[in-house]
């Protein structure tokens, strides 16, 4: 494909986006007409329309679930919404987790640190350990109480094995093959 064929696919398929995120069905016909006769085109259009598509149900999956989180609080008051933990568990995930179920035991001082760890992303080690985790948090975050590290690290436990839980349902909850036929 030559540069100039480049790009004219690549303003051929600007301006299919935009027509398509305008709702701009008289575009798209017309469009639509020119990549029936252009397979490079087509293509272009086809990944466009995926991606678009792919957003879109993003977006409403999003918004749905916002909504059933919004109802579920409002109307089962004592039930808790807990958001599913994207990714590697963090402080902050841990620290939001103390501050939901905060021990009794816990004095001002680690309070406070748990306030100043809700800000953090860092990424908690593989051990988790109490002596180890210690010594890890305290040359990040500075000292707390050793009665906070205990309440943090049991925590920590804990939101590492609701994200392990939630891995592990997801996996089992999907069809990897489809069922055979039965004869």
């Amino acid at each position: 494909m030559t540069p100039h064929e480049r790009l004219r696919i690549s303003i051929a398929s600007a301006q299919y986006l935009a027509a398509l995120e305008r709702d701009d069905q008289p575009t798209l016909d017309v469009l639509c007409e020119l990549a029936a006769t252009d397979p490079e085109l087509l293509e272009a259009f086809l990944d466009i329309d995926a991606a678009f598509l792919e957003e879109q149900q993003a977006n409403e999956l999003a918004t749905a679930t916002a909504i059933v989180g919004e109802l579920a609080a409002q109307h089962l008051t004592s039930g808790e919404v807990v958001p599913p933990v994207a990714g590697p568990v963090t402080v902050a995930d841990v620290a939001r987790e103390l501050f939901r179920h905060t021990p009794a035991r816990l004095t001002a001082d680690a309070l406070q640190m748990n306030e100043k760890l809700r800000l953090y992303q860092d990424e908690l080690p593989a051990s988790l350990g109490l002596p180890s985790l210690i010594v890890w948090a305290e040359a990040k975050f500075g000292p707390a109480p050793a009665d906070y590290w205990k309440a943090f690290r049991e925590a920590a436990i804990k939101v590492r094995m609701r994200v392990n839980s939630d891995v592990e349902y997801q996996l089992a909850a999907r069809r990897t093959k489809p069922r055979p036929e039965a004869s």
